[in-house]
């Protein structure tokens, strides 16, 4: 029976690094000595760990909270836990299958007791996790052979066009794919994908806790999946295709900061250094409407001479021109026009509550989510659900309240449609009475005496 042993590429690693295997089958080699030298095959996997939480004795990694999705942090405290606890147990989940695929190739391969080479078992480990590898080799990759997970591996590994944030979803697909498989004791294809399946797979995941939204996710990636599998062989199912095969959505119940709330956190004072340069932060992305992964690569020379902040946006790569407004210009002047360094996002947002917190924000906002299929209504301070993209919500929903033209503002927060950006409009009951008041159709009413 082969023995598999997995260890870090990078020890020192600040974030995440990947994890290689030694597969021993017992392949060995006799030493000047006349001793036994055993040739365990090194093989480098696709399943990333933080270093500092990775045991390496058990060949595992630890329960921390530091496996939570950044997004969890500004639900609660429970949905930190349970994504920590689906991470880790997903991550230990992929190695366990990792670890019975290499048994399974060797033993496959074993020949009346012969043993197989090195080349071969490689080559079988790529067909699962590198086939991009088999893509460079004379070898024609049998697309017929895959599975669903091979597909989205595949996908992964091959495809220029996924960003790292898109890859990173990709992969808890696949993630969930694996759990539902072992949990079923089958192995889901393109071919079986059907609508039995998306109910089935369906059930699970919200038997997972899931948010519906996080659900219609995974939906989204599968159906993508399944359609590059139908460009590539003819025996696809195409149950993805009917209208019963959708993705699930609901509305999110994000918050914005009015412009007095906005204002308290700009004005508050005797902040701690980190504390205020994550405040600065967050006004400038509060006035200019820019996401975070674009807030962090601010410099001096987006801004032009007219007062103007020019930058291509990393999600969609298109250019927004956005007028500079005379705080984040005296923002830019107080740093020397060399803006703070970035931290992680989940750091981000954090500080950000604290921040909230101290501005005094802390009216209490019910939120209602579908968990486990059925609604949840929870009641926090709107401080706790202050996050990076409610900078981005606070500048639309102001802009528009404030009767900017609604394409003037999609000209800078990228919405190619009108129904998308209302959507995003965060515009409370009271906010819409206030903004009515001033229209004619109010004022023109006029009393009547008798």
């Amino acid at each position: 029976m082969a023995k598999v042993s997995f260890y870090l590429t990078d020890k020192n690693a600040k974030d995440e690094t990947k994890l290689f295997a030694f597969i021993n089958y017992g392949l060995f080699v006799y030493d000047e000595n006349g001793k036994k030298k055993y040739l365990p095959l090194k093989y480098t996997t696709n399943i990333e760990v933080i270093p500092a939480l990775w045991d390496n004795k058990k060949n595992r990694v630890k329960e921390s909270l530091k496996w939570a999705q950044p997004e969890t942090f500004e639900i609660s405290k429970f949905a930190v836990e349970e994504s920590a606890r689906k991470k880790y147990e997903s991550i230990n989940s992929e190695i366990v299958l990792f670890e019975q695929s290499a048994k399974d190739i060797v033993s496959k391969l074993t020949v009346n007791g012969r043993l197989p080479r090195h080349e071969q078992v490689r080559k079988e480990l790529d067909r699962i996790y590198n086939p991009k590898r088999l893509i460079g080799s004379l070898e024609q990759i049998n697309y017929h052979s895959f599975d669903l997970v091979q597909f989205i591996e595949h996908t992964v590994n091959t495809s220029a066009e996924l960003k790292p944030a898109t890859k990173k979803s990709y992969n808890l697909a696949k993630n969930n794919l694996l759990e539902y498989q072992k949990k079923h004791k089958g192995i889901v294809t393109p071919q079986n994908a059907d609508i039995d399946f998306y109910n089935s797979f369906m059930k699970f995941l919200t038997s997972k806790g899931l948010a519906k939204n996080t659900i219609g996710t995974r939906i989204k990636i599968i159906k993508r999946v399944l359609n590059i599998a139908n460009d590539k062989i003819n025996n696809v199912c195409q149950d993805y295709k009917k209208d019963s095969f959708s993705r699930p959505r609901e509305e999110t119940e994000s918050v914005y900061l009015n412009i007095d709330e906005l204002n308290s956190i700009y004005n508050l004072k005797y902040l701690p250094e980190y504390l205020e340069k994550v405040r600065d932060m967050f006004i400038i992305a509060s006035d200019t409407g820019l996401r975070f992964s674009d807030l962090t690569r601010l410099s001096k020379d987006n801004i032009g001479t007219d007062n103007t902040i020019t930058i291509k946006t990393l999600k969609t790569g298109g250019i927004v021109v956005i007028p500079m407004t005379p705080r984040v210009k005296s923002i830019f002047e107080k740093y020397d026009y060399v803006l703070p360094d970035s931290i992680s996002n989940q750091k981000y947002n954090t500080f950000l509550k604290d921040i909230a917190r101290r501005a005094n924000i802390k009216e209490p906002v019910s939120t209602t989510r579908t968990i486990k299929g059925m609604l949840v209504t929870q009641t926090v301070e709107k401080c706790e659900l202050v996050t990076s993209h409610t900078a981005r919500r606070s500048f639309a929903t102001n802009a528009f309240l404030a009767d900017v033209p609604a394409i003037a503002i999609m000209k800078i927060t990228g919405h190619k449609t009108e129904s998308a950006f209302m959507k995003y409009i965060k515009m409370t009951a009271k906010d819409n009475a206030i903004k009515l008041q001033s229209h004619k159709f109010f004022t023109q009413l006029t009393i009547v005496s008798k």
